[in-house]
């Protein structure tokens, strides 16, 4: 890939239309292979399968110790002011800090859950385990994909990580069922660890071409408190924000032990759960076009960037939240018949995440402008409102009490971000 390769900085239809394409892509995918799943697995299987998958999440967050969110900032600012020596010394700081982070995460997670079950004489979780087992390979994946992005190269790192790696898993779950051997809520999350694996190749390859000529004949420039001091808070509103998002799965695992409660939160909250995607992949778009504009202190463009983003992600919302309210229960169905009665939840679930996907560039803004403190305290109350309400409302009323236990939070977090904005744009 050309060292010259461009970031654009005005955004055009076109390239965010694209991008949902290839998020609509990657969501059709990983349904196909949910649905494989919840129809091929017992039921126990398949909370052990949806816990593992909730549990990684939430780690893979903090594995990266926000290093890949900083590198939409930092990558898209070195390449602009052609800084090659702190390119490159970011570069190999942050691949050597999330392996090795990684690696105490795993064994810290063995050890904790092993004692925790233990306590609680209860069964062993063996997929948990073996899908953390993956966590270093998940957590450097991430950052690469970051990495590309933020060089202009949306489309490339996006079609990698969003369909090479649920097509390679499709098949590889497909392959092992029609084998005929019996899949496994290990099985599973092998075959996920292994797509995971072969996606991390590729995507090396591609962030290695795609890199400048001259960061590889730099000398490295590392400034490690620096870059972890403007990481850190990134990746504690990340990981707080996977929390909200991920961890009904894991209570609901603890207050109804492999119940059919799992099961149902855990495919609800895939399908309402699409529309939060239409957030997070568009602001590896939007991200590092803003983190220039403010290094020039374009306040026009800023606010001409973040109207249009609400405009097109607003619209592209709107007509899957239609989809989902008029088709919910045959898209639960799909999974097997008893989990259509996960339509009330699917719907609340998808009100929160239409929340979170509207405005889901506005508090990386609120931190670019040095916000940090607000956005991480409002964040952690809400992240504790929602962790609290999920286990008092999940007892008394289910998969619903803890869709509601999210959606409240989370509606309210992301609209008062985005008043926020509005303020300091009308006072600065």
């Amino acid at each position: 890939m050309p060292e010259n390769y461009a970031l654009a900085l005005r955004p055009t239809h076109f390239q965010s239309l694209f991008l949902f394409v290839l998020t609509l892509g990657n969501y059709a995918l990983m349904y196909m292979a949910n649905i494989v799943l919840a129809r091929a697995l017992t039921l126990s299987d398949f909370d052990d399968y949806s816990v593992a998958l909730s549990t990684v999440t939430m780690l893979s967050t903090l594995a990266t110790l926000g290093l890949e969110k900083y590198a939409l900032r930092g990558i898209a600012l070195f390449r602009e002011r052609q800084d090659w020596r702190k390119f490159r010394g970011f570069w190999l700081f942050s691949l050597r800090i999330i392996s090795i982070f990684s690696v105490l995460l795993v064994g810290l997670l063995s050890v904790s859950l092993e004692t925790l079950l233990a306590i609680q004489q209860a069964d062993y979780h063996i997929a948990i385990v073996l899908f953390a087992g993956f966590l270093p390979i998940i957590a450097i994946t991430l950052f690469l994909v970051e990495v590309i992005s933020a060089q202009g190269a949306h489309l490339l790192g996006f079609s990698l990580y969003r369909l090479f790696l649920p097509l390679v898993y499709l098949l590889l779950i497909t392959g092992y069922s029609a084998s005929h051997i019996p899949l496994t809520a290990s099985a599973a999350v092998l075959c996920f660890g292994v797509a995971w694996t072969l996606t991390c190749g590729v995507i090396w390859y591609a962030a290695k071409l795609l890199m400048p000529i001259q960061v590889k004949h730099a000398t490295a420039l590392s400034l490690p408190k620096k870059w972890l001091g403007r990481s850190l808070p990134l990746v504690f509103n990340s990981l707080m924000l996977t929390v909200m998002t991920s961890s009904g799965v894991v209570i609901l695992e603890l207050l109804f032990p492999s119940g059919l409660e799992v099961g149902i939160y855990a495919v609800a909250a895939q399908t309402g759960g699409f529309i939060s995607l239409i957030g997070t992949s568009t602001n590896r778009y939007y991200l590092p076009m803003m983190v220039v504009l403010v290094e020039h202190k374009d306040k026009a463009g800023i606010q001409r960037l973040i109207k249009q983003r609400t405009l097109v992600v607003g619209s592209l919302i709107l007509s899957l939240f239609t989809l989902i309210a008029l088709f919910g229960p045959q898209l639960l169905s799909l999974f097997g018949s008893q989990f259509s009665s996960g339509y009330l939840t699917l719907v609340i679930i998808a009100t929160g995440a239409s929340f979170s996907a509207l405005f889901a560039d506005i508090p990386y803004y609120l931190q670019f402008m040095g916000f940090n403190r607000i956005v991480l305290g409002s964040t952690l109350i809400a992240a504790v409102t929602m962790v609290t309400l999920a286990f008092y409302l999940g007892n008394l009323f289910g998969t619903v009490g803890v869709a509601i236990a999210y959606m409240l939070p989370a509606a309210l977090l992301f609209s008062s971000f985005r008043i926020m904005v509005s303020v300091h744009f009308r006072r600065f």
